[in-house]
């Protein structure tokens, strides 16, 4: 297959990048071709199409009140972006496209383009941007919100939901609205894939089409050695963004009462000054922060630590860290919302616990640390839980046929 992925960024700038990238390299070593448009970075690699890239476009750059109009224009409706493609598509021949992220630098023009060329469209939810503006369906308390439910895109403006300001929310809005007038997913996508149920759930709650939507969890390495689990006296682990939806506040607040265990926080965000202030207040000897670690770093931190902690406030449409948590063999503690509820088994790959019960929250950490055998327990079935649900192999054969089943029905 001729396999055209389309993401905005050409470069590591985060998880979903990530498995894109590695998607792609895996797919070519099973005979695949395939391509990447995208915009243009010089962190990416450099490849045959990038002269189809779109031009680096910063949106975060204060400008005059023309160029910030034509940045609204273009967030909402690249013709630019459109135009590339198409040259793109002239190119390299695709015969089906797999969608990522796409917003503002991209736009769903792209989509338009894809359809007019005769490219039957895989797009891939990443985030919840198809039922919310500001993406994650987080209110500006850093709770989960469903205030847009059944397209009222207003709510991004009223709400103040949107970190950028005013202005940004309602080309947020404005984007949001025009391309449900427009039918833009529904006439130009072929196949939905959600990385979980409960996102094909709200995809239905909200009026999407059942059967034009397909669950396909990421896949997950296992460590090829894995760390015994490690002494009593180990400390726990939060890794990731540091923001208010990820409800770190509930964890230090917990950690009050269990001054006797130690909490490593890895991961940066716009909330990390605020959580070391909080520290500093509540005087938390226990607990250190180590900034932002990737990669074998973060293997060996999770591989160090008794198990994790992931107390988000948010739904997430994917526990990604709960993944590698389980790859290491390392039992997780998590708030009891959205997807979490499909990858942590109570009682049997960790301990849920109902959100921002901060009381329920200290409990579950303190079970575990009394536990360290329930704890090495749950974590080696978690790891089972990665070998038989989330293989590589396992993931692409179902990616492929996804690929050859839109085809088919695009040509019959």
């Amino acid at each position: 297959m001729r396999i055209l992925y389309c993401n905005k960024y050409n470069f590591g700038f985060s998880g979903t990048e990530s498995y894109l990238f590695e998607t792609m390299e895996l797919m070519r070593t099973r005979g695949h071709e395939v391509a990447l448009f995208s915009m243009a970075n010089p962190r990416g690699k450099t490849t045959d199409y990038d002269h189809h890239f779109v031009p680096y476009t910063d949106f975060k750059l204060r400008g005059t009140a023309t160029s910030r109009a034509q940045l609204a224009f273009h967030a909402v409706y690249s013709t630019e972006a459109r135009s590339k493609i198409r040259q793109m598509i002239a190119d390299f021949r695709p015969e089906v496209a797999h969608v990522r992220n796409i917003y503002h630098h991209l736009s769903p023009s792209i989509l338009w383009e894809l359809k007019a060329q005769g490219v039957p469209v895989v797009y891939h939810m990443n985030d919840f941007k198809l039922l919310c503006p500001s993406y994650n369906m987080v209110s500006s308390s850093g709770n989960a919100c469903e205030r847009c439910k059944g397209g009222q895109f207003h709510n991004v403006i009223r709400e103040r939901c949107y970190s950028g300001g005013t202005a940004a929310s309602v080309v947020l809005a404005a984007e949001a609205y025009l391309h449900r007038w427009l039918s833009t997913y529904e006439k130009c996508v072929g196949l939905f894939i959600a990385p979980s149920q409960f996102v094909k759930q709200k995809l239905i709650e909200n009026g999407w089409t059942q059967s034009r939507i397909e669950v396909l969890p990421h896949f997950q390495s296992l460590a090829l050695v894995q760390k015994p689990h490690p002494v009593a006296m180990a400390p726990i682990l939060y890794f990731g963004r540091l923001s208010r939806e990820k409800g770190i506040s509930d964890l230090l607040q917990a950690m009050q009462s269990l001054p006797h265990i130690r909490l490593v926080i890895a991961g940066d965000g716009p909330q990390r000054g605020e959580l070391e202030a909080m520290v500093r207040k509540l005087s938390l000897n226990n607990v250190a922060f180590v900034g932002r670690v990737e990669g074998d770093g973060l293997e060996r931190l999770i591989g160090l630590s008794q198990f994790t902690v992931f107390p988000s406030h948010a739904y997430e449409t994917l526990g990604k860290s709960i993944l590698e948590s389980y790859a290491q063999a390392r039992a997780v503690v998590a708030s009891d919302l959205g997807s979490r509820r499909e990858l942590v088994h109570e009682g049997e790959t960790g301990l849920l616990y109902p959100v921002k019960d901060i009381e329920q929250l200290a409990n579950a950490i303190a079970i575990l640390q009394r536990s360290p055998e329930l704890a090495r327990q749950m974590g080696e079935t978690g790891s089972e839980l990665v070998r038989e649900r989330h293989g590589q192999e396992k993931h692409l054969q179902v990616l492929e046929g996804m690929y050859e089943s839109l085809m088919r029905r695009h040509l019959g």
